[in-house]
């Protein structure tokens, strides 16, 4: 099934990304979605494995971590109309990008598999392959600790597949907006994630969203969050500022929560983090 969105769409999405040409041309074009309230309660769809070999040096490869707005958490699953593959960390294989994602979790849409459409739809490359390692519900510590696991099996994977990331986009900022972790521990902790990659040869830029909306939570630490993400970009680390996510407000979200994106708010995200492509 094909879904054409609506011109209003393409306002807000035109909008979010300061009336960027690509948001408008994400929006014109017809994308296939799936419905379903519950995305949990449809059977996985099928994988078709791709070779990870880059037949162009046209070639974004995407690493994108975080919690679950980075993950599969979008009300909307979606197939991939480009050259958008997958890159799956548990086997080391590619496929074709269908939601949700190998990588992350959760059973829904996610931005990435829509970003990948945008980025070729707009002429920025031929192919693009994505790299999911979200985690919903983590706190920035426990994806630097306890699940750093998930960092150097990527890592591992990505080299004996010869892939090196071009790209590393991080959003995440939710689970800390409930705690009471400082501005300046946020920095500390996210610095420590990217040395991660660093230490592996991996030094493409890093951009770090500026995310804590999750209203089901009632974040109450949402001004330090903020301010430890703006504070975390650093020259020498190559950390850049990404969206802001927060922008993306109740319309684009799953009415039971104020949190997850609904199909208009993981377009408009998708579009957000285009944007920052180069």
């Amino acid at each position: 099934m094909k879904l054409t969105y609506p011109f209003p769409l393409l306002r807000l999405v035109a909008f979010l990304i300061g009336g960027l040409l690509i948001g408008t041309v994400a929006g014109k074009l017809p994308i296939p979605g799936i419905h379903q309230a519950d995305p949990a309660a449809i059977a996985p769809p099928p994988r078709v494995e791709r070779s990870c070999a880059s037949a162009s040096g046209n070639t974004a490869i995407i690493v994108v971590h975080g919690q679950s707005n980075a993950g599969n958490w979008g009300s909307a699953r979606h197939a991939a109309r480009e050259a958008v593959d997958n890159f799956d960390p548990l086997t080391g294989k590619c496929f074709a990008a269908v939601d949700p994602l190998l990588g992350a979790d959760g059973e829904g849409g996610s931005f990435a598999t829509r970003l990948g459409d945008i980025l070729i739809q707009a002429g920025r490359y031929d192919r693009v392959i994505v790299v999911p390692l979200a985690i919903a519900s983590t706190s920035l510590s426990v994806l630097n600790n306890e699940r750093a696991d998930s960092i150097t099996n990527a890592i591992s994977k990505l080299k004996a597949a010869g892939l090196t990331p071009t790209h590393f986009l991080f959003q995440q900022g939710e689970t800390d907006a409930t705690s009471t972790i400082s501005a300046e521990q946020y920095a500390s902790l996210l610095h420590q994630l990217v040395k991660r990659f660093r230490t592996a040869g991996f030094d493409a830029p890093f951009y770090l969203s500026r995310s804590t909306k999750c209203d089901i939570a009632e974040p109450k630490n949402t001004a330090a969050v903020r301010a430890g993400q703006l504070a975390a970009v650093d020259d020498a680390l190559n950390i850049r500022q990404g969206p802001d996510t927060d922008t993306i407000g109740n319309d684009g979200r799953n009415a039971s929560n104020g949190c997850h994106m609904n199909e208009i708010g993981t377009l408009a995200n998708a579009a957000l983090w285009a944007a920052f492509i180069k």
